[in-house]
Order: C-alpha cells, then sequence, then structure tokens
C-alpha cells in the first residue's frame, strides 16, 4: 500500500528542503519529492497530513551490541532509530538476529557487525579471519586497543597487552583490501594515536584525555570519523544523572532503572567535559562526528533508541552543535562513512525508513521526541 505524507517541513539527512513538501511512498521506498507542488496520491494510498511536522530519514546508532537481544530492536525503532551498528557479536547470533530483522519491520535493521574475538597472529591468520568475516556478511572490522589504565575494572595486569602497531596495521590494510572498513575501540589520546597512525576509517569512541594537535592533525590525515558515544561515557564516570533522569521520565521498572543505573568504570581524574571539549574540537577541525551510543543490555546507563535521543541532546547542549549538525550526525553522515547507499537521507529510490515528529527539530533538538509516526521500509510501526 502507498502512504503519501503531505504538507510536511522535511529534513532530508543534509538540510530542510521543504517547509511545506511532500513525499510519496510505493513498495517500500521513496518514489516521488515534490518540495512544493502537492502530489497526487495514487490509488487505495494512505494520505498522513504533515502539517506543523518534520519528516526525517530514520535515525542511525552508530554503535550498539546487540547480541541476541531482539528487544534492543524493538525498542529503538520506538524512538525513529531503523538502523543500528553492531560493533561486536557472535557469528551465530548475528545471523539470528539479521533473519528477524529481515522478516519484520517493526524492529531497527541491524546492519553490521564483528565476530568471535579471534586470535590473530601473522598475515595468513589476519587474512582468514577477515575472509570469515566478509562471507558471514559483516562490512567493518573492529580493532581493539585497551590498555586498561583508563578502567577500574579487575585486568590481571596493567597495561593489558596491546597489539602492536604493525599487526593493527595488516588488519586495516587486510580489511581494506577486502573492501571493508576498519574501526577501533581506543580511549586515550596514546591508543588513539596508534590506531590512526595504522590507518584505521574511524575510532568507536571518543578519547577521554583533553584534545591537542596532534590527534586532530592524526585524524586529518586519512580523514577519520570518530562516534563519541557519550552516553556510555557519561555512565562511566557517573556524570550526566539529572539528563538520564530527564530521559527516563516516562520509563517504570527495569527500563527506567537501567537507563539510570552508572557503570563507575573510569579513573576518578577523567572528567567528561574532556569528550565534550574534544568532539567539539574535532567538529570545528572538519572531522565527521557519527552518532553512536554504545548501548547494551549489559552497559547501564544506556537505552535502545532513548540514548540517541539522550545523545543528540549532549551534542547540542554539551557540544555546541546545532541541532540540524546534530541530526546530521545520525542520519546521512552515517550513511555515507559507512556506505549505506539505500537509507540516511530522504531521495527518491532509497528505503523508506522515516521519521515524522511534531514541530522542527532543526531548531530544538528536544522535538525529535515528540514522534508521530515511524516508518521501517514504507510500513508504519505500531508505536507502544
Amino acid at each position: 500500500m502507498a502512504t503519501l505524507i503531505s504538507n510536511g517541513r522535511i529534513f532530508d539527512g543534509v538540510s530542510v528542503i521543504s517547509e511545506c513538501g511532500h513525499v510519496l511512498i510505493e513498495s517500500g521506498r521513496i518514489s516521488k519529492i515534490s518540495s512544493q507542488q502537492p502530489l497526487s496520491p495514487p490509488a487505495d494510498c494512505v494520505v498522513v497530513d504533515a502539517t506543523g511536522c518534520t519528516l526525517l530519514p530514520g535515525l542511525i546508532d552508530a554503535h550498539v551490541h546487540v547480541f541476541r537481544d531482539v528487544q534492543l530492536l524493538e525498542t529503538a525503532i520506538q524512538y525513529g532509530v531503523t538502523t543500528v551498528l553492531d560493533m561486536h557479536n557472535e557469528r551465530e547470533w548475528f545471523k539470528e538476529i539479521n533473519v528477524i530483522t529481515r522478516q519484520r519491520n517493526d524492529v531497527s535493521d541491524l546492519e553490521d557487525r564483528i565476530s568471535k574475538w579471534p586470535n590473530l597472529t601473522d598475515k595468513n591468520s589476519i587474512e582468514d579471519c577477515i575472509a570469515t568475516n566478509k562471507a558471514a556478511g559483516a562490512t567493518f572490522t573492529k580493532l581493539m586497543q585497551e590498555d586498561g589504565h583508563t578502567m577500574t575494572l579487575p585486568f590481571p595486569e596493567r597495561p593489558v597487552p596491546t597489539p602492536s602497531l604493525e599487526m593493527q596495521k595488516m588488519v586495516v590494510d587486510i580489511s581494506h583490501e577486502n573492501g571493508m572498513l576498519a574501526v577501533a575501540h581506543a580511549l586515550t589520546n596514546h591508543s588513539t594515536l596508534q590506531v590512526l597512525r595504522a590507518g584505521v576509517d574511524g575510532l568507536a569512541h571518543a578519547s577521554i584525555d583533553p584534545i591537542n594537535d596532534e590527534i586532530i592533525q592524526a585524524f586529518k590525515k586519512d580523514n577519520a570519523f570518530v562516534i563519541p558515544t557519550l552516553a556510555i561515557h557519561a555512565s562511566s564516570s557517573g556524570e550526566e544523572q539529572e539528563t538520564r533522569d530527564k530521559f527516563a521520565s516516562d520509563l517504570q521498572g527495569k527500563e527506567k532503572e537501567h537507563l539510570l543505573g552508572c557503570l563507575h568504570i573510569t579513573s576518578d581524574k577523567f572528567s567528561i567535559k574532556n569528550v565534550y571539549e574534544q568532539v567539539f574540537t574535532l567538529k570545528e577541525a572538519g572531522i565527521d562526528i557519527l552518532c553512536g551510543t554504545d548501548t547494551s543490555i549489559d552497559l547501564p546507563g544506556t537505552r535502545a533508541g532513548t540514548s540517541v535521543h539522550h545523545e543528540l541532546w549532549m551534542y547540542v547542549n554539551r557540544c555546541r552543535f546545532t541541532p540540524l549538525e546534530a541530526l546530521v550526525s545520525a542520519t546521512s553522515k552515517i550513511a555515507d562513512r559507512f556506505n549505506l547507499s539505500d537509507r540516511g537521507i530522504i531521495q527518491e529510490g532509497r528505503l523508506a525508513d522515516l521519521v515524522l515528529v511534531s514541530g522542527d527539530p532543526t531548531e530544538s533538538i528536544d522535538a525529535i521526541g515528540n514522534i508521530r509516526t515511524v516508518w521501517r521500509n514504507g510500513e508504519a510501526v505500531v508505536r507502544n
């Protein structure tokens, strides 16, 4: 069945292209867009009057951990998050979840994942691992560069042994040879510089250290992006409790308890203000910022979908983004950097993964929470 969304403001993922536009959905895709002239609805078309509302591309969370948690996907889409990128999962679990996302439109799409921790010792083992991942459907590789200094976890030794620059560079190079991105976990400036020198395409977290010019230039060298994951940084340090209260106000029971919880695993010396300043400075330097939260059932202080709204709020209210810049970070920028050519932008021919909200989130980011309708593959999602 076709759907015509009429008379709404259209944010296409890059800019506002109309204050009173019209979008026609047919066969799960965007078939026509008119920025001014009304479109004629085909026979048996559902017409949605979007007066006073804004139509956006479905939001994307560039860093989650789904594992086998179908509820994470069911919850995320209720908040307009139509795609999530899984930054670590087991091959067999991913296959199970991926089948579900292909069969159902009332859950967020699981786009990417990384398989089990491999035992990489040389070029041959790296080639075998990446080939296996690619055959299973992976489109990126995640590297780890974690020495344990930033966390108060009971590591058996400190510093935690980390891969050499030579080893990480081989992983990156072989990933690229296979047409796959390379994304890295690193939480300090030292570790961040190591993986940037190895040639990674992006960082899965922002560093918790104060920003400096060496870091900025290292990002610029290969045009690397960063997924800040402010939500989990705040949970790790026990900060932003008042804003978690704000986003948990409509929740109850275990869901509310989980979002209000904190990890408290970073050093007492850490302040999330360092991360805020780093994200702002990198943005001002032209580095792409991609919205991601590190949401997982195992990580208190996060919740599917809700944490994306919290993340965007922190971009605007802590990192000095405009609301439009924040929205770009959760739509077209992720689609561009992760080569998701079928989503992230309202464009004819792309998937009809869309969100309609009351008000104008390009002026006030709080409006992103005023969701009227979510569509995935052109099908309206029943909202709880």
